[in-house]
């Protein structure tokens, strides 16, 4: 499957509301499988900041991160009371906007 393929599947994914993702959820004790250390809610903002920069980033985002260790990212920047917090409400906003264009035009 080609890039383009893969955002195309993912955007629709997420258009059918689809946003689970098998990335474990963001809490105290989830480990990130690639370094093996604690993850960190900072770096799910980052990126998923980043990612709203690009459809295809944004499609890759949500098929490899996923919305819902998104949404936990920012309760757990809340708590720390954290910059990031309006930061991920942008992106998790952002990722809306692609949901409902990827739905495509409303039937009247």
């Amino acid at each position: 499957m080609t890039g383009s393929e893969r955002a195309k599947a993912a955007l629709a994914a997420l258009a059918d509301g689809e946003t689970r993702s098998a990335a474990p959820a963001v809490g105290d004790a989830e480990t990130d499988d690639e370094h093996r250390a604690p993850a960190d809610y900072r770096s799910v903002i980052e990126r998923a900041t980043a990612a709203t920069e690009d459809v295809d980033a944004a499609a890759a985002f949500v098929e490899s991160v996923g919305l819902e260790r998104l949404e936990r990212a920012v309760e757990r920047a809340e708590r720390g009371v954290s910059g990031l917090a309006d930061d991920g409400r942008e992106a998790l906003a952002a990722f809306e906007r692609f949901r409902v264009a990827a739905a495509g035009p409303v039937a009247e």
